[in-house]
């Protein structure tokens, strides 16, 4: 294979791999909405023996937004957004391997709460979980 033929095939697969990424953005996107919205928010705590689903409405745009003025949530601030440590006291304990799962609609997120689009009649389930 000569130079011309390697810089045409690199380029040929950079393309390949922009619309890859281009496709998997299209595919993933929520937009957000604009205004109030009305959704509920469920906290889950095997270990406490605690779950509670409470109402709320709020103008915010994405999950992780609302959380910083939700009193009963506790966060710290990441490199990758909003971490959530716990939930009306009951805390995560990462030795024993317990961790806040988010569930949007009964679906485990694939991306952090900074990155979750608030949407009207949506649940957001938190529940703490144990192992990895």
């Amino acid at each position: 294979m000569n130079k011309k033929q390697k810089i045409t095939l690199v380029g040929v697969f950079a393309a390949i791999l922009v619309i890859a990424a281009v496709v998997a953005g299209t595919l993933n996107y929520r937009a957000t909405q604009s205004g109030m919205k009305e959704f509920q928010v469920e906290v889950v705590s095997d270990r406490d023996g605690y779950s509670q689903t409470t109402e709320y409405k709020s103008d915010a745009e994405y999950l992780g937004e609302f959380l910083r003025t939700m009193e009963t949530c506790e966060w710290q601030e990441s490199d990758y957004g909003i971490y959530i440590t716990g939930f009306d006291g009951m805390q995560e304990d990462l030795d024993n391997q317990y961790w806040w799962c988010v569930l949007v609609n009964g679906e485990s997120s694939v991306t952090g709460a900074d990155e979750i689009p608030l949407a009207d009649g949506d649940v957001y389930c938190f529940t703490l979980k144990q192992g990895w």
